[in-house]
């Protein structure tokens, strides 16, 4: 399986996390899996596949949630069951919910430094690796491709929209780097 491509926004002065996204890609299409809140307050979580992404005109969105990955919906079961096993990873990797045990741990850490947490955090460990120059902290893998972040938050629930010299001007869309 292909090493997915991340990208997570946390505001420390803020309501903590604003999104974490993973995806994967292939000649054609992005699928992944996004979390954060929207702008109720209430956080969501959802699998989507960017469904011609990579073909030349329209992209068509479509999105599900947890319970419904493996239901009746656009993407072949094979790559249901690649992304269910690379968001797992994810999760366990870079995030801590309020009910999983290492949460107390990881909410002192947050306290003794003054960052925000909310329903979901991120590893404070993993903190380090953020860009940290601006009020939203971001990190991105290194093969994270912004016009699919672009393209996702057009249509997802999430409160976060990105910085401005991301959500303007032209970026023509490329070739995903590997296939599976």
């Amino acid at each position: 399986m292909q090493n997915p491509n991340i990208f997570l926004a946390y505001a420390p002065a803020g309501p903590g996390l604003l999104c974490a996204l993973l995806y994967l890609a292939d000649a054609r299409h992005v699928f992944g899996w996004f979390i954060g809140p929207r702008p109720d307050g209430e956080t969501v979580r959802r699998y989507f596949l960017l469904e011609d992404f990579y073909a030349p005109g329209a992209t068509r969105y479509e999105a599900v949630s947890d319970a419904d990955l493996h239901s009746d919906w656009s993407l072949e079961e094979a790559r249901r069951h690649a992304l269910a096993s690379a968001q797992e990873a994810f999760a366990r990797e870079w995030l801590v919910f309020r009910d999983d045990p290492r949460a107390p741990a990881e909410l002192e850490a947050y306290e003794e430094a003054g960052y925000a947490a909310g329903e979901v955090i991120v590893r404070f460990e993993r903190l380090a690796k953020f860009y940290t120059a601006h009020p939203v902290w971001t990190y991105y893998s290194p093969q994270f491709e912004h016009e699919v972040l672009r393209e996702l938050a057009r249509h997802w629930p999430l409160e976060y929209r990105l910085h401005p010299e991301l959500a303007s001007g032209p970026h023509p869309r490329r070739a995903p780097r590997s296939c599976p």
